[in-house]
């Protein structure tokens, strides 16, 4: 965990199977129900430690509401992932940030095969996780084209 706060929690995400740093993920502290410290004695922290696995904070500007926060991630990293867990599990969105209001996040989406779609608008009272920097949104925003101004693709 690298921050918390009054709504939202903050924290690096570890991938346990390249044993390697993955990114940000972002989501409401309401949802969460239980959580466990990892002991250091426990495999996943002696391969971090093995690893020299040193989390780090991003430089968010702003991290108090998911507005704040998808505004933020957006400015700082290409794409930003959004999932809306209580409407469609095991589902997320992939995007480039267009724009935040005080109701709703607004991507330009971008398929699997780094291809950009239309724009995409999700109310901000249904995203539970909200994660940017990772591997998979870096190497989608490195081999995707430019979006084109004209068509807005």
């Amino acid at each position: 965990m690298l921050d918390w706060g009054p709504e939202l929690t903050l924290v690096q995400v570890f991938d346990t199977d390249s044993f390697q740093l993955d990114g940000y993920a972002i989501f409401r502290d309401s949802d969460v129900r239980r959580w466990r410290v990892i002991p250091d004695e426990d495999f996943l922290a002696r391969a971090a430690a093995f690893n020299k696995v040193l989390p780090s904070r991003p430089k968010l500007a702003k991290f108090g509401s998911m507005r704040e926060s998808a505004a933020s991630a957006g400015a700082s990293f290409r794409l930003i992932t959004i999932h809306r867990e209580r409407i469609k599990k095991d589902v997320c969105f992939i995007g480039k940030l267009v724009g935040v209001n005080q109701r709703a996040v607004t991507i330009q989406s971008i398929t699997p095969q780094a291809e950009w779609e239309e724009e995409e608008r999700y109310q901000l009272k249904d995203i539970t996780l909200l994660e940017f920097g990772g591997v998979y949104e870096n190497l989608l925003g490195s081999l995707a084209k430019p979006i084109s101004t004209s068509t807005g693709q």
